[in-house]
């Protein structure tokens, strides 16, 4: 895959550094609804199409702890981690909702974890050109 050269602004939320667009997949390999864990410049990173068409990227990993968001399911603008359920929110990386399973894990949890663990993740500038998917990154 040859990387595109072209600059763009910062990632959302960062606007001091310049970043290049780097080829991920195909724009046919991303139907609607879904999501796959990706790389780009050695960063993981889930990138997927909710329904309608919108494009999005971001960090490939759930900051609880560290499962493969690509692996995860999309619900609306949320993408679900594939292990303890937690939720974030594909538009700005945002939690949407802590760790859901189970009542007594939840419970352990929002009583132990520090608060960093309950960050959100990254999300990168994405678009679609010539048939490709490409995300804007350092």
């Amino acid at each position: 895959m040859a990387v595109d050269t072209k600059k763009t602004e910062a990632p959302k939320g960062e606007e001091s550094q310049t970043y290049t667009f780097v080829t991920v997949c195909k724009s046919d390999d991303l139907p609607e609804g879904e999501v796959q864990q990706l790389k780009a410049r050695n960063k993981e990173i889930a990138v997927g199409r909710l329904v309608g068409g919108q494009l999005f990227a971001v960090g490939g990993r759930c900051s609880h702890l560290f499962a493969r968001l690509g692996k995860g399911t999309l619900n609306g603008t949320n993408l679900k981690c594939p292990w303890h359920n937690a939720e974030f929110d594909v538009t700005d990386g945002c939690v949407a909702k802590w760790v859901q399973d189970s009542m007594l894990l939840k419970a352990v949890y929002d009583a132990t974890l520090p608060a960093f663990m309950k960050r959100g993740i990254p999300t990168y500038e994405i678009k679609e050109e010539n048939g490709d998917v490409l995300v804007a990154v350092d």
